[in-house]
């Protein structure tokens, strides 16, 4: 998230100077035209009257968007703020108990394959902390391939997963749940971060997939 968040303000920002150059250029070429109508004994003729109206509409529409940057630049620092603090907090929290068996170590952590939900878990987790793209990808639904790609595209999964999973120590798994045969909800925590997911995972053959996370 926080990765996410820089990467956003990064793009935000420079979409904010791109706004305010081009504001800057048609708020000059805006008070040209107007000086014309306020100086010339007869009206402008209709094309440079349409011209001008044009562009105080284009300047108006830029000026919303400058704003709307700058309502988004300051949220993003809120929310990393708050991100900061939460992880703070959650950072002194003691870990669920569960049973021994749904306690995952990260140096435990290996690829177990996509046979059931727990082992898909595990080798999209596995995944992540390796930098493996590949066996990251083929435990996801297509929606959700596209959507890591779109969020990975500024940076090789190589050194992003890693890095995304730099803090976590192991997962336990809390809870479980589903609908069906083909649906299964598993409820994890991740040590080292103390935070909590809920992972929705469907059956497609033999193969179950991250279809969701809530």
């Amino acid at each position: 998230m926080e990765w996410e968040a820089n990467r956003r303000l990064r793009d935000q920002a420079d979409y904010s100077r791109d706004l305010l150059a081009r504001l800057s250029s048609m708020e000059v070429e805006n008070a040209r035209l107007s000086n014309l109508v306020a100086r010339a004994d007869t009206p402008l003729a209709d094309q440079q009257l349409a011209e001008l109206e044009k562009l105080r509409d284009e300047v108006r529409v830029l000026r919303r968007k400058t704003n709307d940057v700058v309502t988004l630049q300051a949220e993003l620092h809120r929310l990393r703020t708050e991100l900061a603090t939460v992880r703070g907090a959650l950072g002194t929290n003691t870990p669920p108990d569960v049973p021994a068996a749904d306690i995952y170590p990260r140096d435990g952590w290996q690829f177990t394959g996509y046979d059931t939900p727990e082992h898909a878990l595990e080798s999209v987790t596995w995944a992540i902390s390796e930098g493996d793209e590949a066996s990251y990808m083929a435990g996801l639904s297509p929606e959700l391939q596209g959507e890591m790609q779109s969020q990975f595209s500024d940076g090789d999964f190589n050194d992003v997963g890693p890095l995304e999973m730099s803090s976590a120590t192991g997962f336990r798994i809390v809870d479980r749940g589903g609908i069906g045969a083909d649906i299964r909800t598993i409820t994890v925590y991740m040590d080292g971060e103390g935070t909590y997911a809920t992972l929705t995972f469907q059956k497609e053959g033999d193969h179950w997939i991250v279809v969701g996370e809530d």
